[in-house]
């Protein structure tokens, strides 16, 4: 009689671990942070290589990315409209009508936290975009100044 007392406690209490693991797996699936257009608003700053970026984004969707060569000194300022895919992991960054390109530029982001994103390396096709960061091939940008 112990022992099926014993047995059912048992099964009672590993179903009841099983439960809370499941539990805690979707409560952490489930906060996971969700980032929206306006959380991308704003000026970000960062370096890859030699260059100094700041990327600006608008909420009208215009985008101006500066890029300073830290050896030569020289500066570069493209600018145009850019289409961000919330809804992808990582998202895919497209920056198009830039006047000082003849085609576009495609990257992949990720938000590292509320003042961070990572950006790939940028493709003037959408076809060859990155669908994963690969290991020192990204960049960091840290958040300079955030617009509404």
């Amino acid at each position: 009689m112990f022992a099926i007392i014993k047995f059912v406690f048992n099964q009672k209490t590993i179903f009841s671990f099983q439960a809370k693991i499941i539990f805690i797996i979707l409560l952490l699936f489930s906060c996971s942070k969700k980032y929206y257009e306006n959380d991308l608003y704003g000026s970000w700053k960062g370096r890859y290589e030699n260059k100094e970026m700041v990327f600006t984004f608008n909420n009208d969707r215009s985008f101006k990315l500066s890029i300073k060569d830290l050896t030569t000194e020289s500066n570069e300022i493209l600018g145009g409209i850019y289409k961000l895919d919330f809804t992808k992991k990582p998202m895919p960054l497209s920056l198009s009508n830039i006047k000082q390109l003849y085609h576009p530029l495609h990257t992949i982001v990720e938000f590292m936290g509320h003042n961070s994103i990572r950006l790939g390396h940028f493709s003037p096709s959408w076809r060859v975009r990155n669908i994963s960061f690969e290991q020192n091939k990204n960049f960091v940008l840290k958040r300079l100044k955030q617009f509404e």
